[in-house]
């Protein structure tokens, strides 16, 4: 790489879960009863008490801290966010393996900080006021990515229109916009939404070694930029909310992405996805987002490193919780957490 300089200076990746944005042990369980339903749920969710959440609270301001601040400083002029679609965007008679929206219209949706905090809970979309997220879009950009994209033969589908199919009352999906207003509270940067297929149980979507090769892609063209831009990973770790395994956490699976992640260890990364099993179906296919964006990162770092900010197994929240960040050359920390 030389002296050059990457445009895409920082990358970051983190869960979205919605009890981890509840402050409160009593919205924690309220959400835990709605998502498990009647799945039977693995001996460690009743250890963990009130404490166990005050504790997962505080580290999530203090993980989700980290991010807003490498982001702050490095002052990107645009953000691509990866994320996955729950019938929001989406539908079942169109699911595109990867879409990026370019149209010029401002992205629209919202947050859930705090809506099973109270009794009764809130609809955050029926109280835009209070939840409601709303960023610019980096149409030019976008339209950049789109078309290059395809010339490194990667069939991406095109959006210049917001019109929600699956859920419309919701906007924009909520892995885009949830967690926006924790990592850039100002709202002041443009945004990519690269859509990627993450968690429906199907054959057909992206293998770890196709997502870490979009990354790279994405870096690749993002070369030519003159400008500084970020790219953020929106959801996992292992989770099955709602399904079979709602409530348990793989944390071996999580662990072991981690640890690869930090030792940059891509070959072992590439084989994640490249077979369909009950453990990385569902949520832990959001796991897909943070491939696209360490790609980018590998690409783009001449001395690759990525650091590990936290991880915490929350079974009454149905989920693996982590958050990483690749920010400036270093080297690779020998171990994971």
């Amino acid at each position: 790489m030389g002296d050059d300089i990457m445009p895409i200076t920082i990358g970051m990746a983190s869960s979205h879960f919605p009890s981890l944005f509840q402050d409160s042990y009593a919205g924690w369980q309220r959400y835990w009863k709605l998502i498990s339903g009647d799945v039977p749920q693995p001996p460690e969710a009743e250890q963990q008490d009130a404490l166990c959440v005050a504790d997962w609270v505080a580290r999530r301001d203090r993980a989700f801290g980290r991010l807003a601040d490498g982001l702050a400083a490095a002052k990107p002029a645009a953000l691509i966010v990866v994320a996955g679609d729950q019938d929001e965007w989406f539908s079942a008679a169109n699911l595109p393996n990867v879409m990026i929206y370019s149209g010029e219209d401002d992205i629209e949706g919202f947050h859930n900080y705090g809506d099973f905090d109270s009794d009764p809970p809130q609809r955050f979309w029926e109280n835009p006021d209070r939840f409601g997220v709303r960023v610019r879009s980096a149409s030019k950009l976008a339209q950049h990515l789109q078309t290059e994209l395809v010339r490194r033969d990667f069939d991406i589908a095109i959006s210049r229109k917001i019109s929600p199919q699956g859920r419309p009352e919701r906007k924009a999906p909520h892995a885009l916009t949830r967690p926006l207003p924790l990592i850039m509270p100002a709202l002041d940067i443009p945004v990519i939404p690269v859509i990627v297929k993450t968690i429906e149980r199907s054959k057909a979507v992206l293998n770890g070694e196709r997502c870490l090769a979009l990354g790279r892609a994405i870096a690749d063209i993002c070369r030519e930029q003159a400008e500084p831009i970020a790219i953020y990973g929106s959801g996992g770790m292992s989770h099955d909310p709602s399904g079979p395994l709602s409530g348990w956490v793989d944390e071996p699976l999580d662990h072991w992405v981690l640890d690869c992640l930090a030792k940059g260890d891509f070959d072992a990364l590439k084989a994640l996805f490249s077979f369909q099993s009950a453990a990385t179906d569902s949520g832990t296919g959001e796991l897909r987002t943070w491939l696209v964006a360490a790609g980018a990162m590998q690409a783009a770092q001449e001395r690759y490193h990525c650091e590990i900010i936290d991880y915490f197994p929350a079974h009454i929240a149905t989920a693996g919780c982590g958050w990483v960040m690749w920010n400036g050359a270093g080297q690779p920390p020998e171990t994971a957490l």
